[in-house]
């Protein structure tokens, strides 16, 4: 049976979180308290036993201007002993089900690895959302950025609306507040450099990479090298380089490319 999750499920699902999803670094404790809910849960169960479940997430997708909702498949999961059973094609399917009922455009996703792309193609999915992957070392003194809050947010989301690909995931108010939430109590936190009292570039930064920087020029790079204290780092920009997620339209397709990330990716 597909049903979604109550809280009397709350046991289960964590439980099964845990054992497809091991993490040693503070991200489930992290994502159980500030982003999970259980009511976005869809589960497949067979008696009392959870079999398999995904995260229907609420997004917005921007295509040029034209914003309509869509969903974002994440924390897709089936238990071992219940593999190749199709617990997870039976999901997907209700998934764009409701999709379609709600009127939604779409179906996103991150694969957690690289073969997952062919997993999930026969379901209608193809590789869209694309990044660039940026190596940099040090060389030289550069363009130091300050630490970002809360209180940056709309410049934050203006700078973004500008560098990203025409198609994105935008972005609400709650979802910036929620990744510089993030990344302050886990990663290295958020910095940025401004220009004439403007945002002009900004980087969501881990211990080694920062997951997504925009603005960046070589004396910003050697900037955030020095403020991070690191000789080698890595981040990631808006480019056509790498898929890093997909989608599946419920609608005739319109664009070729677009850009998503800080998806609790």
């Amino acid at each position: 049976m597909i049903r979604f999750a109550g809280p009397e499920d709350s046991g289960a699902v964590r439980a099964l979180w845990e054992r497809c999803f091991p993490d040693e670094g503070g991200f489930n404790p992290y994502f159980f308290a500030h982003f999970f809910d259980i009511g976005k849960t869809l589960l497949s169960v067979e008696g009392s036993t959870l079999c398999a479940m995904v995260q229907m997430l609420p997004y917005r997708l921007d295509c040029g201007g034209d914003v309509s909702e869509a969903t974002y498949i994440y924390g897709a999961c089936t238990h071992p002993d219940y593999r190749r059973q199709g617990h997870m094609a039976r999901l997907l399917e209700h998934s764009f089900a409701l999709d379609r009922a709600a009127g939604r455009t779409a179906s996103t996703l991150i694969p957690a690895e690289e073969w997952l792309f062919g997993f999930y193609r026969p379901f209608g999915y193809e590789p869209f959302f694309r990044i660039a992957r940026h190596e940099i070392v040090k060389k030289t003194r550069g363009s130091v950025p300050q630490r970002l809050s809360e209180q940056d947010i709309p410049q934050l989301a203006a700078l973004y609306d500008r560098l990203a690909a025409p198609c994105r995931i935008a972005r609400s108010p709650s979802c910036w507040a929620g990744q510089i939430a993030l990344f302050d109590a886990l990663g290295k936190g958020v910095y940025g450099w401004r220009e004439a009292g403007k945002l002009a570039a900004y980087a969501f930064c881990w211990e080694d990479t920062a997951q997504e920087a925009f603005g960046m020029t070589p004396e910003r790079e050697q900037g955030l090298l020095e403020v991070l204290r690191k000789d080698a780092f890595t981040y990631t920009a808006c480019g056509r380089e790498t898929a890093l997620g997909c989608i599946k339209w419920h609608v005739p397709r319109a664009v070729s490319c677009g850009y998503m990330n800080l998806m609790l990716n």
